[in-house]
């Protein structure tokens, strides 16, 4: 008696541990149909900059990227093409990308969005990294539902014009005019001087908005330029003019020692006083999770478009000091952070 009784508990604890494995194996196929990991297929991204003024964001969606575990070279690779501030050829470049068949586009800013959906509004999904007046400019129909494949950062730049003005204010109290160069055609670029003015005019002070649009034209301004002419000079966000920041705008604003103020911390760190805006690295880092979102499944349709978590007020210490300005105390109460012009 005793020996089958054994015998029947042995066949139950094996009957039990089969059961117990079948269990696993099928609650573990369950989870790596819900939860996929990056690693388990390689993603091909396709970045495109109309310049290099474009990297710290694409450096900063390439770190958000790692953190969510998308190892570069082994679970996703980058193709990235740069324009070289040469807008006719950003179609070209696009084309390729498109052509290497890539899981995802990376528009590193707003000129690159507007181009890739002229090509292909309905196919690839893309991510904007850094992007304003994405209704002004026909990107989008609106920020919850953009019409087609599409998501991002709206950076809010040009609306922030009029909060630049009122800093500059507080920042420069003697401050009456302020120059703003500005290209019509570009839906922020315009939008941004129509904010400063509303602000301008609230505080007493004027704008003196020329509209240019070629290199030669910002030259040809800034070179004329003459001291006492204007007070300060605001940069609004316009591609072309960040680009020509450093070569042709920054060594006419020492000859005068004009105070520039831009929506750009890396703007400020090549020379200008100051800036307001959200960091384009902390852009970038919040774009990525909109990418892994598209690379697990969702529709880049259905994703919304966001806008920046923070915005930092950053003086130049060194611009600052070689231009013999004082910091009054309510404008010191408002900076969040000092920085050094770039070696």
């Amino acid at each position: 008696m005793k020996k089958k009784i054994d015998v029947r508990v042995h066949a139950q604890s094996v009957k039990n541990v089969i059961t117990l494995l079948i269990c696993f194996v099928l609650l573990s196929g369950c989870g790596e149909q819900h939860a996929p990991n990056p690693e388990t297929k390689k993603h091909t991204v396709g970045i495109i900059l109309f310049g290099d003024s474009r990297m710290p964001q694409v450096e900063g969606f390439k770190d958000g990227m790692a953190k969510l575990g998308y190892e570069e070279n082994k679970s996703i690779k980058y193709i990235i093409r740069n324009a070289k501030n040469k807008r006719d050829q950003l179609k070209p470049i696009i084309n390729e990308l498109l052509e290497e068949k890539v899981d995802l586009l990376v528009a590193a800013g707003g000129l690159e969005a507007d181009t890739v959906k002229k090509i292909s509004p309905n196919d690839t999904p893309v991510v904007v990294l850094y992007i304003n007046a994405i209704i002004e400019r026909g990107l989008v129909k609106s920020q919850l539902e953009p019409g087609w494949g599409v998501t991002g950062i709206d950076n809010l730049n040009a609306e922030l014009s009029s909060k630049r003005v009122e800093i500059m204010r507080d920042l420069l109290p003697s401050l009456k005019k302020i120059l703003i160069l500005y290209y019509e055609k570009i839906a922020p670029s315009r939008i941004g001087v129509e904010k400063a003015t509303i602000m301008a005019n609230k505080l007493g002070i004027a704008i003196d908005a020329r509209a240019v649009s070629s290199r030669e034209e910002i030259r040809e301004i800034m070179t004329k330029l003459k001291p006492g002419e204007v007070d300060a000079m605001l940069t609004v966000p316009t591609a072309p003019i960040d680009n020509a920041l450093k070569k042709i705008i920054l060594p006419e604003i020492n000859r005068l020692k004009l105070p520039l103020f831009t929506h750009s911390r890396p703007l400020a760190e090549k020379g200008a006083l100051a800036s307001y805006g959200a960091h384009f690295y902390d852009m970038g880092m919040q774009a990525s999770r909109l990418a892994k979102k598209i690379l697990t499944g969702t529709d880049a349709s259905k994703i919304p478009f966001e806008t920046p978590k923070k915005y930092v007020y950053a003086v130049n210490k060194d611009v600052q000091t070689e231009f013999g300005i004082v910091i009054p105390s309510m404008a010191k109460s408002q900076i969040n952070e000092y920085i050094t012009r770039e070696k």
